[in-house]
């Protein structure tokens, strides 16, 4: 079962790495977080790092709610901690890091929350990718004499029975 581990950062930090900054593509330093949670290492393309003004309004446990899929409702007791954080917060999975954690001064780990997980194991065929079908072509239309030709072939013919009329 994958865990999402919550520390509460005992550093001040200013910037935020999260799954929407990764797809926008801002790139950031990010401190030396394994070091601070003691594991060998960690893949930060799964975690979120972001002080916990940046939430505005929403509290931390709804963000963990909507961002993260628990397993079950967050506890109250749970929630009511993660919610009295002001600082910066470090958000982690189970599956992000090479280790267990063993938080050094830097954080203090606030709550470890279980994660729903997929109801099967079975390995999925892939897809085949087949090309889409090209539009079949448009038929080709007969094309018409122009205007101006069809307006010259009626003003001749009209001149031709003017002048037969007249010599009549």
């Amino acid at each position: 079962m994958t865990h999402l581990h919550i520390f509460a950062l005992n550093e001040s930090i200013d910037l935020s790495h999260t799954h929407l900054t990764r797809q926008k593509g801002e790139a950031v330093v990010l401190p030396p977080l394994s070091d601070w949670l003691g594991v060998e290492s960690i893949d930060t393309d799964e975690i979120e790092l972001f002080p916990v003004s940046d939430l505005g309004d929403m509290t931390l446990s709804d963000y963990i709610q909507l961002a993260f899929t628990p397993e079950a409702p967050i506890p109250a007791a749970t929630a009511a901690r993660l919610n009295t954080l002001d600082g910066g917060v470090l958000m982690v999975p189970d599956n992000a890091m090479t280790g267990t954690p063993a938080p050094g001064p830097q954080a203090t780990e606030i709550a470890s929350i279980a994660l729903a997980r997929a109801d099967h194991d079975a390995e999925l065929p892939k897809a085949r990718v087949t090309p889409m079908p090209t539009p079949a072509p448009e038929p080709q239309r007969e094309k018409s004499p122009p205007i101006a030709l069809i307006a010259l072939i009626a003003m001749a013919v009209i001149a031709a029975i003017i002048v037969f009329v007249g010599w009549s």
